[in-house]
């Protein structure tokens, strides 16, 4: 007897899943009795999925839907590629499963052509089940400026949400009860605990630090940085800067470090995704570039300033949890939605974000944080 499943696909990198696991809570409180499968791929785009790949391992590996198993999320499939050969694969490995629907997860407002692309993708592999989560407002020319004017084109953590509208007994929900559920498990928790217990001395105020990014276009200025962590360590004389991202990044930790290297610690390349989520549970703050780091923070509560570029519409990719923190520049081109390169060459979107700017974010965030509140260990 085939287990009754439902399969949930979402293409997405760290930070857009992250942005999914509320939708993905939903799915597992509408239908409890049943198999969760998720079918993912780090991105639909080659080009992206080859620099997704530096910091995930290999174009297949997805460590971060560890953080919603098992309790989201009972089994995953992943796609290398979209092509036959993969979604042969995919299909043949899904043979003990019976599917009773299919769930879209995808972004708010999402062109049709894209959408009609995973739809048939999802007959392919489960044949006439009902499909959800595709029925929301979109477009065949990708103009947004008209659903953005509309009030459709809203944060992307409601796209996957999508499917509770969609279902035989529609289901609402409301922005204060989503939640975030991330675990990093017993071994990262461990980690984390024993790393600060031996690292950073008793007491000490634990800011985070992420200065990379998959995307070149999307990273503030070292040299803003490094003026940043001086400043902050001149004005919270207890604090310790943890530098985290990937190794592809190392030099940056490198010249952070260089600042004061028994206050500033470099883990850039040193945790895994499970660990750097076990670590930002602890800490009172991270400050880095829009991405992965600053989801993943704002998810396990650390209060998040995140430096947004102008790719896409204010208050669409913010932190869900720390909107007010973010800090962007206006500039004339933005929203470009060019998500691999800056069209106009400039990058004045975040070069222009002063120092200060973002120093003053910082310390408004840690000057409402609560003592009452004591850190996990």
């Amino acid at each position: 007897m085939k287990d009754p499943a439902i399969l949930v696909f979402r293409s997405a990198a760290l930070g857009d899943f992250i942005l999914a696991t509320p939708a993905l809570r939903q799915v597992r409180t509408a239908f409890p009795n049943a198999k969760i499968v998720l079918l993912t791929i780090q991105s639909a785009n080659r080009e992206q999925r080859g620099k997704v790949a530096k910091y995930a391992g290999n174009s297949a590996a997805i460590p971060w839907v560890a953080l919603v198993q098992p309790h989201l999320v009972d089994d995953v499939r992943v796609l290398s590629d979209v092509d036959l050969h993969s979604i042969a694969a995919v299909r043949y490995s899904l043979r003990n499963y019976r599917f009773e629907r299919a769930i879209l997860m995808l972004d708010p407002c999402a062109p049709w052509l894209g959408r009609i692309k995973k739809m048939l993708m999802l007959f392919a592999l489960l044949g006439p089940v009902p499909q959800y989560g595709w029925r929301g407002k979109g477009s065949l020319n990708g103009d947004r400026a008209k659903l953005k004017q509309a009030g459709l084109l809203r944060h992307h953590v409601h796209g996957p949400l999508q499917f509770l509208a969609e279902l035989p007994q529609p289901r609402s929900y409301r922005n204060e009860t989503l939640q975030f559920d991330l675990r990093p498990g017993v071994d990262a928790e461990t980690w984390a605990q024993s790393w600060l217990a031996t690292h950073l001395p008793e007491g000490a105020e634990r800011l985070v630090i992420s200065p990379g990014s998959v995307q070149p276009h999307k990273r503030w200025p070292m040299e803003k940085y490094i003026a940043l962590c001086k400043a902050l360590l001149a004005a919270r004389p207890n604090a310790h800067l943890l530098i985290i991202g990937t190794r592809v990044d190392a030099e940056y930790g490198t010249s952070l470090q260089a600042i004061d290297p028994l206050r500033v610690h470099n883990l850039m390349g040193e945790t895994s995704i499970a660990q750097s989520a076990a670590l930002l549970a602890r800490c009172q703050l991270l400050v880095g570039n829009d991405g992965g780091s600053a989801h993943l923070s704002d998810a396990m509560g650390c209060p998040t300033v995140s430096i947004v570029p102008g790719i896409e519409y204010p208050d669409s990719i913010e932190p869900w949890h720390s909107k007010a923190l973010a800090i962007r520049h206006a500039v004339p081109c933005a929203p470009c939605y060019n998500f691999t390169y800056c069209p106009q060459g400039h990058n004045r979107c975040m070069l222009d974000i002063p120092v200060d700017q973002v120093l003053e974010n910082c310390l408004r965030a840690l000057a409402h944080a609560h003592p009452t509140q004591p850190l996990l260990p």
